[in-house]
């Protein structure tokens, strides 16, 4: 029975990847640029190919505060290699992501899921789930498909 039941999630992991990477392949390389409240995707950016331009809180600790320095250097950045969204992820506040997208005029996106799965009802209540949701919102956004918020 368990064994059974590891092929047939390792079988549904497997049909995740090959989504996943279909999904980011429809973006040209020019738009896989990823920023985030915080230092999250590196897993996701190695496995897709995504380049992490940077994170409104930087580095892997949330208790760090980010100091003026950083946040006027990820505007820079961000203006500078043409970031078309910005991503807020549900376990951080959106304080930092809000006015990172107002001093770049860039769209922001709420709703990534990083630090947990989400609660019934929010498309994230298992990790297949979760990643669908975040792939989802990720490519959506980077192709110009999905509204900000």
């Amino acid at each position: 029975t368990f064994r059974g039941n590891a092929e047939a999630y390792v079988a549904e992991l497997e049909a995740l990847h090959i989504w996943a990477a279909g999904r980011v392949e429809a973006l040209t390389a020019d738009r896989r640029k990823l920023v985030t409240s915080h230092d999250s995707l590196g897993y996701l950016a190695d496995r897709y190919g995504f380049e992490i331009v940077g994170a409104t809180i930087p580095g892997v600790s949330t208790d760090r505060e980010t100091t003026p320095q950083e946040l006027a250097a990820l505007i820079e950045a961000v203006v500078m290699q043409g970031v078309s969204a910005i991503f807020a992820e549900t376990v951080e506040s959106n304080r930092l992501v809000e006015q990172l997208a107002r001093e770049t005029g860039v769209t922001m996106v709420a709703g990534l899921f990083t630090g947990s799965l989400g609660g019934p009802g929010s498309g994230a209540e298992t990790y297949i789930e979760m990643m669908r949701t975040d792939v989802g919102l990720i490519v959506d956004a980077l192709s110009g498909d999905a509204p900000g918020r």
